[in-house]
């Protein structure tokens, strides 16, 4: 990801200036000839294992297309499709009916991603473009609320594999023993959404114009807290499980 323009004039020639819905989405309903799914995978690999080698690599390609946020919704199509698919999987070994995996298919797609989304892409869209967070060179910038919502898209990636595909994975031995699935149920869900802040921060740490913005990882080290608290017997795998 790179740094947004400077100057109002550049905001204003950048690919989003021209309807306020983001080109990602516009993209959706066009023909899908040109899309990339192979860079969608190798940001995804990258992500998961490499995050600081993807956010670089983020830089550089919106260096060289002038724009900041996806222009190509590869990225997301597949975010959509690992979550549908997640929900059918999910369903058919927990022996949901056809009702049940609609509703866990609408609880992950549309309340899990997009809602959930929305609301802290719209959270950081606001407070990020308030003054006390731009250096004085650099008011006249502006956050994207595409952009937000396209840190949100690669942050949330990170709580699709710990919480949709490993926790599928490890529920046996979550379900061995009592111990041991709280441990291994805590361990997962305080990982997924304190990286999911960190992914976050380095998101916008691309930004140059943007100061002040550690404040984004305090969620990671309450999520810190909230873990070794919930070791005394808080089970936040069983309290906030959506297999059920």
């Amino acid at each position: 990801m790179s740094s947004l323009p400077t100057t109002t004039q550049d905001l204003k020639s950048g690919p989003t200036s021209r309807a306020n819905i983001p080109i990602m989405f516009r993209k959706l309903f066009k023909t899908p000839r040109n899309l990339d799914f192979e860079t969608a995978i190798w940001e995804m690999f990258n992500l998961i294992f490499k995050p600081r080698k993807a956010f670089r690599s983020f830089y550089y390609q919106r260096q060289t297309k002038h724009q900041w946020a996806r222009d190509d919704p590869s990225f997301f199509i597949l975010q959509i499709g690992l979550l549908t698919i997640s929900s059918v999987v999910w369903s058919i070994v927990y022996g949901h009916s056809f009702g049940g995996f609609l509703k866990m298919m609408i609880n992950m797609v549309f309340v899990d991603f997009f809602l959930f989304g929305f609301i802290v892409a719209s959270l950081f869209w606001i407070i990020l473009n308030r003054p006390m967070f731009k250096f004085r060179s650099a008011m006249e910038s502006q956050v994207e609320w595409a952009y937000c919502f396209d840190v949100h898209c690669n942050a949330f990636l990170i709580i699709w594999v710990s919480l949709y595909f490993l926790q599928f994975i490890l529920l046996p031995i979550i379900n061995l023993h009592k111990w041991i699935g709280l441990f291994v149920g805590n361990t997962l869900y305080c990982f997924a959404f304190a990286h999911y802040f960190i992914l976050t921060f380095y998101g916008y740490s691309q930004l140059a114009f943007l100061k002040n913005i550690n404040f984004i990882l305090f969620p990671s080290l309450a999520f810190a807290v909230i873990y070794l608290i919930s070791l005394i017997g808080i089970d936040l795998s069983k309290t906030f499980s959506f297999y059920k």
